[in-house]
């Protein structure tokens, strides 16, 4: 909820979802999103097998992993899961929003 009053504050639009499952559907839909800021760990399936789940159907929208990296988990084995960037929690605002800017910006460069 902070996260999506972040995003308010900056004029964003958001919408949450409750689990992996339901994130790899509405990606699915026509609604064409920017950007998806996946929490890693998601209930049913994790936002990683979620991310390599919606690459099979959705190259185009950048999908920024939220984690606290734990000893499992580093940057690169996010990426490789088809993350486009990677925000560890707790994050600086100022951080926060020049990733997703920066992920936007390459996105309309695409």
């Amino acid at each position: 909820m902070i996260t999506k009053k972040m995003l308010e504050n900056k004029g964003m639009h958001c919408h949450i979802v409750d689990n992996g499952e339901e994130s790899v559907e509405l990606l699915k839909q026509p609604n064409e999103f920017d950007l998806v800021l996946m929490d890693v760990h998601l209930p049913g399936i994790n936002g990683t097998i979620a991310t390599q789940l919606i690459r099979e159907f959705n190259n185009h929208t950048p999908i920024i992993a939220l984690t606290a990296i734990s000893l499992n988990e580093n940057r690169e084995m996010l990426l490789s899961y088809g993350m486009t960037d990677v925000l560890t929690k707790p994050f600086e605002p100022e951080n926060f929003y020049a990733i997703i800017a920066q992920n936007l910006a390459q996105k309309k460069t695409l």
